[in-house]
């Protein structure tokens, strides 16, 4: 049988039509864009873990350096001993913390240390103020009045801190000891120091919340926390709202 043209050309159409499958896929529309998508995905949350990782490295780290500090008594001959306030209870009682570091104030006073003593602290959430709690203490264990010197408004550390260099100012007085739980001590003297004091921490060991593990673990990462609010606040500014909430608690 002879083929004509035509025939040639619509044989040669119907075999490339066998050959050639239709295109389709194995994955609905949306698998492909989600293809796209994942190794996006991923790259976000091993950046989160990074970041997230970083920061509780630092976190680690000033937590050691807080506790090295804690170790360490730099107490030595100066012109007044600074005692940082803590809680007034009910009633005008001093809470263990603060009892501790009053009586560690008196006993460096009653060693020489100073002639003087600045106890610094304002009102909380029970009367009398806590500078006015320390100097009942010390005038029970003997210390003159006029060795004592009140400052009675501040409610923060650096409050604490900014208030009694200015009495120190009006004294002439350059050097202070400055007295808290010892964990504090490290954040103390790094605001101290940016004020003008020449400051060196003395810690009261006995303090409870120093003793008490669990108690020493919680302020320690608390104190490296409240260094990384003074840092950023240093460098930001301070919102004004936040340390509304803050005030007293750092």
């Amino acid at each position: 049988m002879c083929l004509t043209d035509s025939m040639f050309v619509e044989l040669i159409v119907l075999r490339f039509k066998r050959q050639v499958k239709p295109l389709t896929t194995d994955r609905p529309p949306t698998a492909n864009r989600r293809r796209r998508l994942a190794p996006l995905g991923t790259r976000r949350v091993v950046f989160a873990l990074v970041v997230l990782l970083l920061c509780a490295g630092g976190l680690v780290i000033l937590c050691q350096r807080v506790d090295a500090r804690s170790r360490v008594d730099g107490a030595r001959r100066v012109d007044a001993i600074i005692v940082l306030g803590s809680a007034v209870y009910p009633g005008g009682r001093a809470s263990p913390s603060l009892y501790a570091r009053t009586q560690h104030a008196i006993a460096l006073y009653q060693q020489g240390y100073a002639t003087h003593l600045i106890l610094s602290g304002g009102m909380g959430g029970n009367p009398p103020s806590e500078a006015e709690v320390m100097r009942r203490l010390a005038v029970s264990a003997g210390v003159p009045a006029d060795a004592l010197v009140l400052e009675d408004t501040s409610h923060s550390t650096e409050e604490n801190l900014a208030n009694s260099k200015k009495l120190m100012d009006a004294r002439g007085w350059r050097s202070a000891i400055v007295v808290s739980d010892p964990f504090h001590l490290l954040r103390a003297e790094i605001i101290a120091r940016d004020l003008g004091i020449e400051a060196y921490g003395s810690g009261a060991r006995n303090s409870p919340t120093y003793t008490a593990t669990h108690l020493r673990a919680w302020y320690t990462a608390r104190e490296a926390l409240a260094l990384v609010w003074y840092y950023a606040t240093r460098a930001v500014g301070e919102p004004t709202w936040l340390y509304g909430l803050l005030k007293g608690r750092i």
